[in-house]
């Protein structure tokens, strides 16, 4: 009895082994998985922010009342949508990258026109409908200044500074009201791959598709994502070089070293929902969570915020 309770011993404990052996196989695995999912993500983030940081800008700083644009022998709105793998535009849509730049600020903006779009025509129907409206309203501040016997020189000041707003219409004035329309805007016509790579560009190009070529004071709205320990290095060390610069919290930024940073992307039957660390290069450091929905239109909510450190400026542009 007892050599058949022994042998029946032996074969549970090696039962009991076996099962240990193969949750710790799982959990290697599922562990492996994680990783090289995170891996993924953080590499993608990282070939489209290289790219974004190579994109130059021509300020013509030298050539008074001409504004900024981008140098589009560094940028190729093809090139760059194609890094965006998981993510299909509208059938019928081509990309198009509009400059919305100004004395003191600006930033490109990315909108989407039909593949039959006219854009002369376009152009010249926005340019002559602005200049109307400009006229209408000369028109009616001519005969309200003559009702008030204002002087001719307040009146003529008045016609010469509207006839002055006539002159700054041209093709980037109109390209820009196309592309300042929600229903133009290119995030807006994009479809994500139903995957945790898909959604994961998706959100990236919602909240910071275009975060390049950006113009003075428009650094105070720079953001990215941190993705592993190299990106924390690199803000640390950013920072500390410019600790007279900016207010912030080393040890903050520090204890980030010993955190997890990597994106997490968690799929359920309705939505998508997406962790991550962002820097707002002039705001601060936050941990947010995103959930996006899984069918058409795909909206966007940031759901949760904490701050890790705030990053404040100690100066102007």
């Amino acid at each position: 009895m007892q050599s058949c309770g022994s042998v029946g011993g032996h074969i549970d404990n090696s039962v009991f082994n076996m099962k240990i052996k193969l949750i710790l196989i799982i959990c290697f695995v599922l562990n492996v998985g994680l990783n090289v999912s995170a891996q993924t993500y953080c590499n993608f983030i990282k070939k489209v922010r290289e790219y974004q940081d190579s994109v130059k800008l021509n300020e013509h700083l030298k050539e008074e009342g001409r504004f900024p644009e981008v140098d589009t022998t560094s940028f190729d709105i093809n090139v760059y949508m194609n890094l965006f793998n998981k993510l299909t535009l509208n059938s019928g849509k081509v990309c198009l990258m509009v400059n919305n730049y100004y004395s003191d600020h600006g930033s490109p903006l990315l909108c989407v026109i039909d593949t039959a779009f006219n854009e002369n025509k376009f152009v010249a129907e926005i340019i002559a409908r602005r200049k109307n409206f400009i006229d209408s309203i000369v028109s009616k501040n001519k005969l309200k200044y003559k009702r008030e016997n204002r002087p001719e020189e307040k009146i003529n000041q008045m016609v010469n500074f509207y006839e002055n707003q006539k002159k700054i219409l041209n093709r980037d004035y109109a390209l820009r009201v196309l592309a300042s329309d929600s229903v133009n805007k290119a995030r807006n016509n994009l479809t994500p791959d139903d995957s945790q790579d898909g959604y994961l560009q998706y959100l990236f190009f919602n909240q910071m598709g275009e975060e390049f070529a950006l113009f003075w004071h428009s650094y105070y709205m720079e953001k990215t994502v941190i993705c592993d320990k190299k990106d924390v290095e690199y803000y640390l060390n950013y920072y500390r070089k410019r600790k007279n610069s900016f207010e912030y919290s080393e040890k903050a930024i520090s204890d980030l070293l010993h955190a997890d940073v990597s994106p997490v992307v968690e799929l359920d039957s309705i939505d998508c929902r997406i962790t991550w660390y962002e820097i707002h290069t002039h705001a601060g450091i936050f941990k947010k969570t995103y959930s996006i929905e899984r069918k058409y239109p795909f909206r966007v909510k940031n759901i949760y915020n904490e701050t890790i450190t705030t990053i404040l400026p100690n100066f102007f542009y």
